[in-house]
């Protein structure tokens, strides 16, 4: 009686987990805004900028960009710490003056300074811009 021999193939992560990994492990997670599941966070100084920057969340959501606002109890500084540890690629900063005068303030991932005062109208230009696909 002939052996008929089999093969047992079992890939614990299909093709596209694979790509995934691939491309977790060349950005080292600092994926380009286009890629990023968060691309802007928004973090208010105190508890009373919360509703503004809700509404500019909102009007970047409008835009077509992946936003979250930081709500937590934690200091700013802190705040901002978590951002940039997650490699979010652009994040906001507003506060009093902020609000009063329709600005924020702006950094990218990967850049030492940020921007404060920058008008809402412009900040929205400037981040639909980073978070255009390449084509």
């Amino acid at each position: 009686m002939a052996e008929r021999p089999y093969m047992i193939h079992c890939a614990k992560a299909g093709s596209i987990e694979r790509f995934v990994a691939v491309l977790v492990e060349h950005y080292a997670g600092a994926f380009p805004a286009w890629l990023a599941p968060i691309q802007v966070a928004i973090i208010p100084v105190a508890d009373r900028h919360e509703e503004y920057a809700d509404s500019v969340a909102q009007r970047l959501e409008d835009a077509g960009l992946r936003v979250e606002v930081e709500k937590s109890h934690e200091t700013v500084g802190e705040k901002i710490r978590e951002a940039l540890t997650r490699k979010v690629p652009a994040l906001i900063v507003v506060g009093d003056d902020d609000a009063a005068s329709s600005t924020v303030g702006l950094r990218f991932y990967g850049e030492d300074r940020d921007t404060r005062g920058v008008p809402l109208i412009e900040a929205t230009t400037r981040l639909t811009e980073m978070a255009r696909r390449p084509t």
